[in-house]
């Protein structure tokens, strides 16, 4: 491994750097795009800036570019300093764009382009001279860098990160000619000169694919911690440089990578959360399914011990080789679960459209209620053993749903209770061989020890909780109640959940008896001050709306209003057919309210049966929870409303 400390214009010298797929995109935000450029605010000319170390690794050392000139490029792929050198590159190309409003400086402005952000090549196409990964690289040339720019927006995180940097710099660039007694065409110049002769890089070239990963953990760019993910891919390079025998691990460990961050940037589940939930969900199902035995990469590591294997590499390869692999599969289901409504989502159940239909419209209720994690190595196990049957799929799915709004929403249960034996059933399914009635049969066991059908049917049948508008459940069954409204027509909702989510529950949730009656003789002839107290949060007095503010504490049959009114916002008028199904009732009453709420009641309790009987092992007695700790709290993705 070579190392120099080089400037800008030295390190770009016959270089065309490359971001390899297996590393994620820009991440820069503004403050880190912010602090760079108050670096460059305070280096006085003269002086110097170390700006940190760029590695570098050359896949192909005989593999030679050509510029029209005859100038040749040896292309290497950058390990570590990428969020660097683009924010440079950005900075640069927007120094060029300012400085072309001057005539005198065409052939500056020509060089600048030509040496760091796009030559010409031999046969006139462009050269550039640093290309991100898959995801973003068209759009970082073709909208980014272009002249003029093109129609593309942004689309993933990565990209839009681009384009705020891009806009950061033109604006601090904007900003600071503008402040310039003259022109600024010589503090233009002065920034250019700091940037290209001024910083200075430690270089490192790196000789093979395994010792990329080791240094990447050693020396990173980002200013962040290294993810469970990074640290993983790394450990398995790190393996493959170890072994003893001849492998290509570290070529399908970048294949893999590059593969589960092109997934995971599609889905836009790009955080370091996501990542940690991936890895732990997969090693439930494929290796330990105890929660608290859990710890991130030290895990894996543990598990594929170098120390310990001594003398067993081969066998160690192929279990190494199968966890990459594992891993990647897991990335699918993992996205297919989060993001079900992708066009790309379940491929594998293409060959049956209207279960592969289903199955994402399940996969969304349960997103809405808010309980993933919980189920998730459940439906990663499910998803490998039986990749093309998707009605065994929509079974649990269906099981996960119903054990959710029953477990985590009607009795208030924290997302975490009865996990322990789900992720037992999960590494059942995955490693033992579980069968599918098993697997139905453990689910429903876990399901009835913490919400049999008579206690189901107590909780859902009881006038429920005396605050029915704080219950962390309200949006998500009023929208179920919603869509099985509009299947009655034969339809689909009109107001989508996103829309509904978007906005605060005070928004989206109007209370038919209003909160405030006072001065209101139509609703004080009606209820007396305890009865509104009593019914004001009760279900049946609660209704999905797009426009609360627009209804206030009118008078029902003013809310109610008419398909042929001109009145724009009231209920006859909604897009959402639970709150047009009230112009059913011609008064509003506590009596209109409870015969309102024992039908929504009445609905639920049939939506949210389930079968338990012939269950082996079904006990009523309700489960005492341990306090999982904060392990089970990171992985948490109940969000409730």
């Amino acid at each position: 491994m070579d190392n120099n400390v080089v400037a800008l214009d030295k390190l770009f010298l016959n270089r065309v750097f490359r971001v390899p797929d297996y590393q994620r995109g820009f991440s820069w935000d503004p403050l880190q795009v912010g602090e760079f450029l108050e670096d460059l605010e305070l280096l006085r000319p003269g002086r110097y800036h170390y700006t940190g170390t760029v590695v570098v690794h050359e896949p192909d050392p005989d593999d030679q570019l050509m510029d029209e000139d005859g100038n040749t490029y040896v292309p290497v792929e950058i390990v570590d300093g990428q969020q660097r050198l683009t924010t440079i590159v950005l900075l640069l190309d927007g120094i060029r764009r300012s400085l072309s409003d001057f005539a005198d400086r065409k052939p500056l402005t020509a060089g600048i382009r030509k040496n760091y952000v796009a030559a010409t090549d031999i046969n006139g196409l462009p050269l550039f001279k640093l290309s991100l990964n898959a995801d973003t690289d068209h759009f970082f040339k073709t909208s980014i860098l272009a002249d003029p720019p093109g129609v593309e927006g942004p689309q993933i995180n990565s990209e839009r990160r681009l384009a705020a940097a891009k806009k950061q710099v033109a604006d601090y660039i904007s900003t600071r000619v503008g402040e310039e007694a003259g022109t600024g065409e010589e503090w233009l110049l002065a920034l250019y000169t700091k940037l290209a002769t001024q910083l200075r890089f430690t270089l490192y070239q790196v000789g093979d694919d395994a010792e990329v990963g080791v240094i990447f953990e050693v020396m990173n760019d980002r200013g962040k911690p290294l993810t469970n993910l990074e640290k993983v891919k790394n450990y398995l390079l790190h393996a493959s440089a170890t072994l003893e025998i001849d492998n290509e691990l570290a070529k399908s460990v970048n294949g893999a990578w590059a593969e589960m961050l092109r997934q995971l940037m599609a889905a836009d589940l790009f955080s370091s959360t996501d990542e940690d939930r991936l890895l732990r969900a997969h090693w439930l199902a494929h290796y330990n399914p105890q929660p608290r035995q859990w710890e991130g990469s030290r895990s894996v590591k543990g598990e594929f011990d170098l120390l310990k294997s001594s003398g067993q590499h081969k066998d160690l390869l192929t279990r190494l080789t199968e966890y990459t692999e594992g891993l990647r599969a897991s990335c699918i289901s993992y996205c297919d679960a989060y993001q079900p409504n992708r066009s790309d989502a379940f491929a594998s159940f293409k060959n049956r459209p209207r279960l592969r239909l289903q199955v994402m419209e399940w996969s969304a209720k349960l997103v809405r209620i808010g309980v993933v994690a919980t189920f998730l190595p459940l439906l990663i196990a499910v998803r490998e053993r039986w990749p093309e049957e998707p009605g065994k799929y929509l079974e649990v799915l269906k099981l996960c749903e119903a054990f959710a709004f029953r477990v985590y929403r009607l009795l208030g249960y924290r997302s975490d209770a009865g996990e322990a034996a789900l992720f037992r059933t999960a590494h059942g399914l995955a490693r033992n061989g579980l069968t599918f009635d098993a697997l139905i049969n453990d689910i429903k066991v876990e399901l009835a020890s913490r919400c049999n059908n008579a206690k189901f049917l107590e909780e859902i049948t009881s006038e429920g909780p005396d605050d029915w508008y704080s219950w962390r459940g309200l949006r998500y069954l009023l929208y179920e109640y919603e869509i099985a409204l509009a299947a009655k027509q034969k339809s689909h909702p009109q107001v989508t959940w996103d829309e509904l989510r978007s906005h605060d529950l005070q928004d989206t949730i109007e209370h038919i008896l209003p909160q405030s009656i006072d001065n209101q003789p139509y609703w004080k002839r009606r209820f007396r001050k305890r009865a509104h107290e009593n019914y004001m949060h009760d279900l049946g007095n609660l209704t999905l709306t797009k426009h609360n503010s627009n209804y206030g504490n009118k008078p029902f049959p003013d809310k109610k209003g008419d398909p042929a009114s001109s009145v724009e916002h009231c209920y006859a008028k909604s897009s959402l057919y639970v709150e047009r199904g009230l112009v059913e009732w011609e008064d509003w009453t506590a009596a209109d309210i409870d015969q309102r709420r024992d039908l929504l009641l009445n609905w639920a309790r049939e939506r949210w049966t389930v079968d338990l009987d012939g269950v082996v092992g079904n006990s009523p007695e309700p489960v005492v929870e341990d306090d999982p700790g904060e392990e089970t709290a990171l992985f948490s993705d109940d969000d409730g409303q």
